[in-house]
């Protein structure tokens, strides 16, 4: 059980590349975070210095209080999962669960309780005497966090460690792993691309880019209230769609409270919804219709020159394409300024 703090944490390199800039974050005991962005923001750096696998350039990270900038890997009593399994092709797979406890000469007995007992809460028990090679991508994956498991770390390090799964698959090892985290009640960080992974897993999310992180919160307070224009398109999905004001004042679907000039108006595609031609606050063209069973997306061009609008519908919906059609907004505008910041 522990926390951990990261103080103006950065790293550079080369000398001039910041992959990390300036990250604040206080993880509470046991909280799982969840830390999103596109690819190149920083946030398996971010995880690798946790880890101690990149040096720190500038400010701190503590555990327990306990400034650990200058300690070993070894040293932070920190288990990491990774994406490619990282497991020992020549072990058997209850080898390589003992592998860390035989190096710290724990007891034979204990080490046998402690794998028994991992195994059969990941339900590979079955499989101790394997190697890596007579399993699957899933079994696998419960091995590689098996192997985390018997350590009894302070602090478990997920990095997109179901990248390589299958959709199908996916889903259910995402249900295992928040089962066993909150069973376990561990203090842990999960790195991901996925939106739809981070807001299923979070206690809180971290959303970054460029190496800075944009906005902290839980998954709904994101999807709700997102601080910036980015958080707003990468949390949801579909992702919400954005039609730039060149002169707000002259729109006559916002408030009339609602401040002049350029701004940026993000609408989710659940909030919108299709109307007769010539009514309702848009004029549009369908241009795609996709069917996807339970709901319908439908993909609505404004102007010529125009981004395709997105409007998520029933599944038993299924307009025309090439028509024209009104759209009408049922649900919150969001409004950002031309920096991307949200307005309140």
């Amino acid at each position: 059980m522990s926390t951990l703090t990261l103080e103006r944490l950065n790293k550079t390199y080369g000398g001039n590349v910041q992959a990390v800039r300036g990250v604040d974050l206080d993880i509470a005991d046991g909280e799982l975070i969840v830390v999103v962005g596109p690819s190149g923001c920083g946030k398996s750096t971010l995880l690798r210095l946790i880890a101690g696998l990149e040096e720190i350039s500038d400010g701190e990270l503590c555990i327990d209080g306990q400034r650990v900038n200058d300690s070993e890997p070894a040293g932070r009593d920190i288990a990491m999962v990774f994406q490619n399994y990282a497991l020992y092709p020549h072990m058997s797979v209850y080898d390589n669960m003992a592998y860390s406890l035989k190096n710290r000469r724990t007891p034979k007995e204990e080490i046998r309780r402690r794998v028994t007992e991992t195994a059969r809460l990941l339900a590979i028990d079955d499989l101790l005497e394997r190697r890596p090679r007579q399993l699957s991508g899933g079994q696998r994956q419960r091995v590689a966090m098996g192997r985390a498991v018997v350590r009894q770390p302070k602090v478990f390090l997920f990095d997109e460690p179901l990248s390589n799964l299958d959709a199908s698959l996916r889903v259910q090892m995402r249900q295992e792993i928040r089962r066993l985290q909150k069973r376990l009640g561990v203090t842990s960080v999960y790195v991901t691309h996925d939106q739809v992974e981070a807001m299923t897993l979070a206690d809180r999310l971290v959303v970054m880019n460029g190496g800075r992180i944009e906005q902290i919160g839980t998954p709904m307070t994101l999807f709700n209230q997102p601080a910036t224009r980015f958080v707003a398109g990468f949390i949801g999905s579909p992702a919400m769609n954005f039609i730039d004001l060149a002169h707000a004042e002259q729109t006559p679907w916002l408030p009339a409270s609602t401040p002049g000039g350029a701004l940026t108006a993000g609408i989710r595609p659940e909030h919108l919804q299709l109307v007769t031609a010539g009514s309702g606050d848009l004029p549009g063209r369908i241009e795609m219709v996709e069917p996807l069973g339970s709901e319908s997306l439908v993909h609505v061009r404004l102007g010529e020159h125009d981004p395709l609008l997105v409007v998520r519908l029933s599944g038993d919906e299924l307009p025309a394409a090439e028509q024209p059609t009104g759209v009408a907004i049922n649900g919150p505008v969001h409004l950002f300024d031309s920096d991307g910041r949200r307005l309140p």
